[in-house]
């Protein structure tokens, strides 16, 4: 005759056999990873000196959530939530705004909130490719990082010189489909698509025709107005050799009053020869508002060279505009970065970046003196990952 202690200790073993079946089904896990990114910086922006602590010299700061479920057959599903944040500014992070005239202090248009990164859910069947959906990081911003060194921080001219989207000012869009490739000899193919919105709800009646465009975010979809995306993207990278394609078409024509249709056309590839790596970027951007079009072509050539914890890189690029009161003319690029590694995951670094703005790329505040063409932005700091 079974003991009632017997009956427990056999329904304690099969609840645990089939919790440990289930486990070897689906086995999941979590990771945080990110990095610090802060030091000294010094900025001349035409004729307008600046200087101080601050962040992201070489590096965006942020902490980053991913999971991965491991579902069997090949097939896994994963997940990214990236926020990016201030290391040396508590008001960036709250998003508390101080007086600036009145008290000295600055002002905070948008704070640093949760999940204000790349997010993004998919599916991945191995040999075969992936599909993702969230608010995605362009192919574009890998091309960058394939002909570059600096990515989005100083030394790339990022913003102005460079760019992923052609305001300068995005490395993702939301509402975002993405279909990549699983990679064949060295080759992947990606497809992102964020469908444009021109159904934004209108406000009161009686307000403007501007005022009436719905000015709070809705999950609804059609409930505010949004650009559309499509970006075609190739990847190359085997042995020494590595190249990347993009081509991302934004179209923001009939959103609320917009009459603009962007074409960013970027490569980038590398070369490495031993302790030497040559880069080269190539940019064209074709704005077109109307009627009226607007081209720019950059380049871009950079030489690191690496011995033993030191990194050298050197890097000098040519920007040209095409139309109206700038055509013709150049914005030049110079740059340089030295990282010394301390460890694996940590390194303190030095960039200088200036550029001269002969084309006017850079936008300046009126406040700026605009005989002076010239932005020189420097900064010493540490960066660590983890």
């Amino acid at each position: 005759v079974q003991t009632l202690e017997n009956l427990e200790m056999k329904k304690t073993l099969v609840a645990i056999a089939a919790l440990a079946a289930f486990g070897a089904q689906a086995q999941s896990s979590v990771t945080i990873d990110g990095l610090m990114d802060a030091g000294y910086q010094s900025i001349n922006f035409k004729g307008t000196k600046v200087s101080g602590i601050q962040g992201n010299g070489s590096g965006t700061s942020q902490i980053n959530f991913r999971g991965t479920s491991d579902l069997g057959g090949g097939l896994k599903a994963d997940f990214r939530v990236e926020n990016d944040w201030s290391v040396v500014s508590n008001k960036a992070n709250t998003g508390a705004a101080s007086t600036a005239v009145t008290l000295g202090q600055e002002t905070v248009a948008n704070g640093s909130t949760f999940g204000n990164g790349e997010l993004r859910v998919g599916l991945e069947q191995a040999n075969v490719g992936r599909i993702d959906f969230g608010a995605i990081n362009f192919n574009t911003l890998d091309t960058l990082a394939t002909g570059q060194p600096f990515g989005t921080a100083i030394g790339g001219g990022y913003g102005s010189i460079s760019r992923v989207d052609a305001a300068g000012g995005a490395v993702r869009d939301e509402n975002m489909v993405r279909l990549s490739t699983a990679t064949f000899s060295g080759f992947k193919a990606v497809l992102n698509k964020s469908a444009k919105q021109t159904k934004a709800v209108d406000q009161a009646a009686t307000a403007s025709a501007a005022a009436r465009k719905q000015t709070s975010f809705s999950t609804t979809l059609g409930a505010y107005d949004k650009l559309g995306s499509t970006e075609i993207g190739v990847n190359y990278a085997n042995g020494p050799l590595a190249a990347s394609y993009s081509t991302l078409e934004q179209d923001s024509v009939s959103v609320g009053t917009g009459t603009t249709a962007t074409t960013v056309n970027t490569l980038g590839a590398n070369y490495t020869m031993g302790a030497i790596k040559g880069m080269f970027l190539n940019q064209t951007v074709k704005t077109t508002t109307g009627t009226v079009a607007t081209d720019t072509a950059y380049n871009a050539f950079t030489a690191v060279y690496t011995m033993g914890n030191t990194e050298l890189m050197a890097s000098t690029g040519k920007l040209k505009q095409d139309v109206g009161s700038a055509a013709g003319k150049e914005s030049k690029l110079t740059a340089f970065g030295a990282n010394y590694n301390l460890s694996k995951t940590t390194l303190v670094y030095f960039r200088t970046e200036t550029i001269k703005d002969e084309a006017g790329v850079i936008a300046a505040a009126t406040a700026i003196d605009s005989t002076d063409t010239k932005r020189t932005r420097t900064a010493i700091g540490l960066k660590t990952n983890f």
